[in-house]
């Protein structure tokens, strides 16, 4: 019976670590649990598992496209999603990436949606257009995050007389701390519809704001990447009138270091299930089939 035993555990123990060296485990770098980027990097994840035997796929919360980039760039995680400006920042050892080696071993997988610089104020605050934030409380989250940035490179172009005071809330605490007054404006970069703004819209009454045309050139002048983007009116509750804003193409990139062959097989599988991943998140919707694979910015996959 003892030795019954031990050929079992020896079986089992065969087994198991047969299992460990052959899963290889592959991590995509996303964002917040409330933004658009995770939700899609989980549909993205069940894509590369089913292409690829013995693949296992986590996505792994983050702040935003800064990190992704880091992390990208360290080896720490083998895809990630990016805003397009930043990426193309990171490829060059640019603006903010100024400090580190140009990431030149980065590649573009997919183009989608579009982030928009969505700035949501109340109704009865008077604020029209972005000038009018001089001196009020705005929350545009953690300091390295997309939204910061880009509201770091729009304000340069204004000339505030007392610089509005940011204050750091979690996304979670946005649409109570908002509707009770502790900040005037919330600031994000983000595809729409959005399920966080849906929900500040609901909790009380608000609006969207005014990027002035003239600052929205000036930005474009120096940051290609961006566009000018129109908030339709009816998008949410409440909001009744078109807004002008800024708007920047989000990306799916990967490493040169990543297997070819997995990256080949996931791209395969993506393009025969591409209406799939279009009804899997609310701002893929309205994107034509073949946008994913076209208007890159950063050399793709058949680049290699």
């Amino acid at each position: 019976m003892q030795k019954v035993i031990i050929f079992i555990c020896f079986i089992m123990f065969s087994i198991t670590s047969s299992y460990a060296k052959e899963v290889q485990f592959i991590k995509i770098a996303s964002g917040s649990l409330l933004e658009g980027y995770y939700a899609i990097g989980l549909k993205l994840c069940r894509y590369i598992s089913r292409s690829n035997d013995g693949i296992k796929c986590e996505v792994i919360p983050s702040t935003g496209t800064m990190e992704n980039l880091m992390m990208l760039h360290r080896g720490d995680v083998d895809f990630a999603f990016a805003q397009s400006n930043f990426a193309l920042d990171s490829y060059k050892g640019e603006g903010y990436f100024a400090t580190h080696e140009p990431f030149s071993d980065m590649y573009q997988l997919l183009r989608l949606h579009d982030e928009v610089f969505t700035v949501i104020v109340k109704d009865e605050d008077k604020i029209m257009n972005f000038s009018d934030l001089d001196g009020r409380k705005i929350s545009n989250g953690p300091p390295r995050s997309d939204s910061t940035a880009t509201y770091i490179a729009l304000s340069s172009y204004y000339d505030f007389i007392k610089e509005p005071k940011d204050i750091e809330m979690s996304h979670e605490d946005y649409a109570k701390e908002f509707c009770k007054g502790k900040v005037d404006a919330i600031l994000m970069m983000t595809g729409h519809p959005n399920a966080l703004v849906n929900l500040i819209t609901h909790e009380c009454e608000t609006d969207f704001i005014d990027i002035e045309e003239a600052k929205i050139d000036d930005l474009i002048v120096h940051n290609r990447s961006f566009k000018k983007f129109t908030l339709e009116d009816g998008s949410y509750p409440g909001i009744t009138e078109s807004k002008n804003t800024i708007a920047v193409p989000a990306i799916f990139v990967t490493r040169k270091g990543v297997d070819k062959k997995l990256v080949q097989n996931f791209i395969e599988y993506f393009v025969n299930r591409v209406h799939s991943f279009k009804i899997s998140h609310p701002v893929l919707y309205d994107l034509k089939d073949g946008h994913f694979t076209s208007g890159f910015i950063l050399p793709g996959f058949s680049d290699l």
